[in-house]
């Protein structure tokens, strides 16, 4: 199991639009892990499908995150978790290019690139709401960028086997960061709504 996200459950009793906000960002995590799949493997066999595949996950995906949070922390947030989302695709995709094409020093590059945005990113999601803690996402965003590597690799080198094996570990790590967002989101809620109201004079 990935580590460094809680498996408690969410909450024994959530409300309707608790529940929304945990399928919401599942389902947006798994669809960045899915089409990140079909992405590297359009470029791989160069299929016709490339075209759109990359724009449905260039594009679709952040503004997918970006129509969740906007919903809870407005558009200027949303705005700039998009942009933080769309450079990290733009990144794996750089990557796919140069490990297709063997150029070592762009794939150490962009790998250094990768990682070294872990730490502003989870620094990112902390500044917007505390119970998002930057070591937790540090970690995970950690095992998301090694989880691709290792798929990337397994797709290029026609290790099928594998590649579904690290897909299975991904999905369960997309799941576990959907589940850490929402979370996050519910207890800042539900502690904003437990707050004493102000005195009356």
């Amino acid at each position: 199991m990935p580590n460094g996200a809680s498996t408690e459950p969410l909450f024994p009793d959530m409300t309707f639009e608790q529940m929304n906000a945990l399928i919401a960002f599942r389902t947006i995590w798994i669809e960045l892990s899915m089409w990140t799949r079909e992405f590297i493997y359009s470029i791989v066999d160069n299929h016709p499908s490339q075209a759109a595949v990359t724009n449905r996950l260039y594009t679709g995906v952040p503004l997918d995150f970006y129509n969740a949070l906007t919903v809870f922390y407005g558009d200027e947030i949303a705005e700039e978790f998009l942009g933080r989302m769309s450079r990290f695709i733009l990144r794996i995709w750089r990557l796919v290019d140069a490990i297709k094409s063997g150029r070592a020093d762009l794939i150490t590059d962009i790998t250094m690139a990768l990682y070294e945005g872990v730490r502003d990113n989870a620094a990112f999601m902390e500044r917007v709401n505390p119970n998002w803690d930057q070591s937790t996402w540090s970690n995970l965003f950690i095992q998301y960028i090694s989880m691709l590597n290792e798929l990337i690799l397994s797709i290029l080198q026609g290790n099928y086997e594998n590649e579904i094996r690290v897909f299975d570990r991904l999905e369960t790590l997309s799941m576990l960061m959907g589940s850490s967002m929402a979370r996050g989101i519910i207890r800042s809620r539900s502690a904003r709504q437990a707050e004493p109201a102000e005195p009356t004079q």
